[in-house]
């Protein structure tokens, strides 16, 4: 006869509390004008403002959880982690 496998309930919790391993950090920018904006914790950060047809990629001055870098029109922005 064969034994039944038991799963004690406790490691179950315990596995499906522990974060995903693939779940990037979130970040979020503001600038004036700002249309939207990426950036993932890199060296750039893509940044589209009103009044272009389109954005660009600028660098950025990492320090901790934020980053900031200037447009080629001279506008500052600036994203947090989240």
């Amino acid at each position: 006869m064969r034994q039944p496998i038991i799963v004690p309930s406790v490691a179950l919790c315990l596995f499906s509390a522990l974060p995903a391993a693939h779940a990037a950090p979130s970040w979020t920018c503001e600038a004036p004008g700002l249309r939207t904006a990426k950036y993932d914790g890199g060296a750039k950060a893509y940044v589209h403002l009103d009044g272009f047809s389109r954005g660009g990629n600028y660098a950025v001055t990492r320090k901790g959880n934020v980053a900031t870098g200037v447009t080629a029109n001279g506008t500052s922005f600036t994203c947090r982690l989240k």
